[in-house]
């Protein structure tokens, strides 16, 4: 298969790496496929609407001019950056066919707009970015800590609020973030107040999802202090894990805007708009330049996985979303052999997480 490349010699250089042993990048406009670059609409202006060749349309700059234009073409398909070597091979084999606009053209088309949609992002509040680099200093010390978090006095009392919530269980009501760091240790109170500060990009309509903003980031608060209590007891970078455990689903928030109907599962989104949440919540954390495990395991975050980081994500994902104890047990059997730990190791940590929310929902 001959592949012709119109663009820039690095960008071909990549091509061409990326299909050694499948297919040649060559200069002959005879070949069975092309690829342009697109770095501005100008570009758009100069190309005919139609191809006699399966053609693909490498967009490398996210303009809404660009992806207005691109509803005029027929083509097979869309690259973006950041490119992956497999997925190039696969599209441009696979899809190595006449252009057609009920399939990958249309879906590459629309998933450029939600990738486009993704990198618009208002970015992560001020705080939780401030919260975050202050973890990853081993110079900061707890009042670094506090006198960020009081800064915000509506964060402040939406942290008291939850502190005093039946699910802390605590005898005694807390007035202060100073006394909750206090009687509930730094970590919890730095947890709840980055969870806090995400809880706004849930302020939407998610009735096509079939759940609520709320209900997606309760999920995510819990899926998050399930994580940090896998990883403690596993021996991995809980602060990380708790990152990933409540962002797992920030995909959701940019997809939402692009359903026409309801999407029960990932493969409905799948169906619909040709990508999914955790593909879009990957590109979100790369936004918001939060460290690549992260974001990898928010990717994967429907499949096991092969690194441990990963699979406690997935395992403290599925968990939470268990139906009864028995699928719970038999989570925490498999998470324990993946962990190479005793199941009680596991167990410990987990059931009275689930049992404290269950305790608390049922008072509510």
């Amino acid at each position: 298969m001959k592949v012709l490349f119109i663009g820039s010699a690095e960008s071909k250089a990549f091509f061409q790496k990326a299909l050694t042993g499948h297919a040649e990048i060559t200069a002959d406009k005879n070949a069975d496929a092309c690829v342009v670059e697109v770095s501005d609409a100008s570009t758009l202006f100069r190309l005919p609407k139609k191809f006699g060749v399966p053609t693909f349309f490498y967009i490398t700059k996210k303009d809404r001019q660009i992806l207005e234009a691109m509803k005029d073409f027929r083509i097979s398909g869309i690259f973006f950056p950041p490119l992956k070597e497999e997925d190039v091979v696969k599209k441009l084999t696979d899809g190595n066919k006449q252009p057609d606009t009920a399939n990958g053209g249309e879906f590459d088309t629309l998933k450029a707009k939600i990738i486009a949609k993704a990198e618009n992002i208002p970015p992560l509040p001020a705080l939780a970015r401030e919260l975050v680099r202050l973890t990853r200093n081993d110079k900061t010390k707890m009042k670094d800590f506090v006198d960020q978090i009081k800064k915000d006095q509506g964060l402040s009392s939406r942290i008291i609020k939850l502190v005093n919530s039946p699910f802390y269980g605590l005898r005694q009501e807390i007035s202060s973030i100073d006394r909750a760091t206090v009687l509930m240790g730094l970590n919890t109170v730095k947890n709840l107040a980055l969870a806090v500060s995400t809880e706004s990009f849930y302020n939407k309509n998610f009735s096509l999802l079939k759940t609520t903003g709320q209900e997606i980031w309760q999920h995510s608060f819990m899926v998050a202090m399930l994580c940090e209590a896998i990883g403690k007891a596993a021996g991995e970078d809980e602060d990380a894990l708790y990152l990933a455990g409540l962002m797992h689903d920030m995909g959701k928030t940019v997809i939402v805007d692009f359903l026409v109907k309801e999407a029960a599962t990932i493969e409905d989104e799948r169906t619909q708009l040709g990508t999914d949440h955790c593909a879009v919540g990957e590109l979100v954390l790369t936004k918001w330049s939060v460290v690549k495990s992260i974001a990898e395991a928010v990717r994967g975050h429907h499949e096991k996985g092969r690194d441990r980081f990963s699979q406690i994500l997935y395992f403290a994902n599925q968990m939470h979303k268990a139906k009864n104890i028995d699928e719970v047990n038999d989570l925490i059997d498999d998470c324990a052999m993946a962990m190479n730990l005793p199941p009680e190791a596991i167990s410990s940590v987990v059931l009275p997480i689930l049992e404290t929310e269950e305790e608390e929902d049922a008072a509510s």
